[in-house]
C-alpha cells in the first residue's frame, strides 16, 4: 500500500513538473513574440524614418542649389556688388585687430 502511494506521488510530482515546463515554455514563446512584434514595429519605424531623411536631404540639395539661391536673393532684392562696392584688403591684415571695425572704416572710406 505504501508503495502504491509513493508511485502515485512521484507520478503527480512528475506531472505536475512537466507541466511547469509546458507553462514556462508558453510564456516564454508568448514573451518572446511581443518581443519579436516590438521589434518589427521599431524596424517599421526607422524605414519611415531613413525615408523622411533622404526627402528632406533631396529637398535640401534642391533649396541650395545655386540657381535657387539667386532666385530667392532677387525675390529679396539683393544683387551683384558693382566694382565700386568691393573692398579690398591689404596683405597685412594680421596686424589689424578687429576685423569688423576694419572693414566698416575701409567701406565708409570709399563712399
Amino acid at each position: 500500500m505504501r508503495t502504491a502511494f509513493r508511485d502515485k506521488v512521484r507520478i503527480l510530482t512528475i506531472i505536475f513538473f512537466i507541466g511547469m515546463i509546458f507553462l514556462g515554455m508558453i510564456t516564454l514563446t508568448a514573451h518572446s513574440s511581443k518581443l519579436q512584434y516590438e521589434i518589427n514595429t521599431l524596424n517599421k519605424q526607422i524605414q519611415e524614418s531613413e525615408r523622411t531623411i533622404r526627402s528632406l536631404e533631396v529637398q535640401i540639395k534642391s533649396a541650395s542649389n545655386i540657381t535657387n539661391l539667386e532666385a530667392r536673393a532677387a525675390e529679396l532684392g539683393l544683387v551683384y556688388p558693382g566694382y565700386d562696392k568691393i573692398v579690398y584688403l591689404d596683405n597685412d591684415t594680421a596686424e589689424i585687430g578687429d576685423f569688423a571695425l576694419a572693414l566698416m572704416e575701409t567701406a565708409y572710406e570709399n563712399r
